[in-house]
């Protein structure tokens, strides 16, 4: 439960870096970005294996770059399905999406595992 909870916050975290650098991705209210962290890492876990999944082919043809358009349609579909959460472009979902892999990463959002 801790290690989940520590995991939205850095996710919460990197959204919040994301719209700070990002030109094009704004919030109305800090709550708007805790549900957009709690949207995203939602998606992360159920859609984004699917589309993985679909997209194989060109994930390695393109050497895992591909990945990078996945997040991007990702961050897209959250800010669709969270109110208060605004991404102007296709290219400041991108943008954003570098962003918050970047942060999730230095932070360690995928190494952190709850406790057996």
């Amino acid at each position: 439960m801790l290690g989940t909870m520590v995991r939205l916050l850095i996710l919460t975290l990197a959204v919040w870096v994301a719209a700070y650098l990002v030109p094009g991705i704004t919030y109305n209210h800090w709550s708007n970005l805790l549900i957009a962290a709690l949207v995203l890492g939602i998606l992360n876990t159920f859609v984004k294996p699917i589309l993985m999944l679909i997209s194989l082919p060109l994930i390695v043809f393109t050497f895992g770059l591909f990945l990078v358009l996945i997040n991007a349609l990702l961050l897209e579909a959250t800010a669709w399905l969270v109110p208060g959460l605004y991404v102007a472009s296709f290219w400041s979902a991108l943008g954003g999406s570098l962003v918050v892999s970047i942060v999730s990463l230095f932070f360690g959002y995928s190494r952190i595992r709850p406790a057996e």
